[in-house]
């Protein structure tokens, strides 16, 4: 995707775009809500991107495909929880720990997987729209 592109399609989903040019090309900033995608450009090619998800401090290596899909997914979605959120699934109380693409055969393109590590042990890899919003107290309504 050229740098074009994806700052068209990136303000069309309500993201916040900062442009910057350097010697190898353009390197852009994405923001919505607590999301942030920084993509440099080698020319009009995606160099390298990473990713830093609500409640994670640092980002992490995106792979170059993933930028797209990112950029589209559903606001929502995106924005009802972080990383550490305390949830419930299901009446099982839990905490999040990661934040992924819904990408298995029969996943409705555009949804968002939660890992939620249970208090009473195991893990599970829900739909945000599956889990109830955090409980009092985490910080997050």
């Amino acid at each position: 995707m050229n740098p074009n592109a994806l700052e068209t399609k990136a303000q069309q989903r309500g993201w916040q775009v900062v442009s910057e040019h350097d010697g190898d090309g353009p390197m852009m900033t994405l923001v919505r809500d607590d999301w942030e995608i920084w993509v440099a450009f080698s020319g009009s090619a995606p160099e390298t991107a990473t990713l830093r998800k609500p409640g994670r401090s640092e980002p992490r290596k995106l792979g170059l495909r993933e930028i797209g899909m990112w950029v589209r997914r559903d606001r929502g979605q995106m924005s009802r929880f972080a990383v550490g959120d305390q949830v419930i699934v299901g009446g099982r109380p839990g905490t999040v720990t990661d934040i992924t693409l819904a990408r298995s055969p029969g996943d409705t393109p555009g949804r968002i997987r939660l890992t939620v590590a249970y208090d009473d042990g195991g893990t599970g890899t829900p739909f945000s729209d599956q889990v109830e919003r955090p409980r009092a107290g985490s910080g997050r309504r």
